[in-house]
């Protein structure tokens, strides 16, 4: 590859590391914002819950980004045994977090089936 297309991919990539990381910050924020105001006017325990499930979207967003970050650099910019094994610890562990997330705010694991509501039946 032409340096011009590597230091146009090193800029993307620090740059989707700046957003992933802002989003991240950014969202944890708001969503301590929002849980204040919340509490206040409805309660602790319904302002915690809907904390809860923000700071989870926040936090998986955010390492979509990084996660797509650190997939361009291994892959055009540092291609080497390290960075790839790297790069799949990285995968695994954000699979993880994104599977226990989904549990906490669904409670169910995501491949399986929403329970059918009561009230439908």
């Amino acid at each position: 590859m032409s340096d011009a297309v590597l230091q146009g991919l090193g800029v993307l990539v620090k740059s989707l590391e700046i957003v992933g990381a802002g989003a991240i910050v950014l969202g944890f924020v708001i969503a301590t914002a929002r849980c204040f105001r919340q509490s206040l006017r409805q309660g602790v325990i319904p302002a915690v819950g809907r904390y809860r499930l923000s700071l989870g979207r926040v936090i998986l967003i955010g390492l979509e980004i990084l996660v797509a970050a650190t997939i361009i650099k291994t892959i055009t910019l540092d291609p080497t045994m390290e960075s790839i094994g790297l790069l799949a610890i990285m995968v695994t562990i954000r699979t993880v977090l994104g599977w226990t997330m989904v549990l906490e705010m669904s409670g169910r694991w995501p491949w399986q089936r929403p329970q059918p509501n009561a009230a439908k039946e």
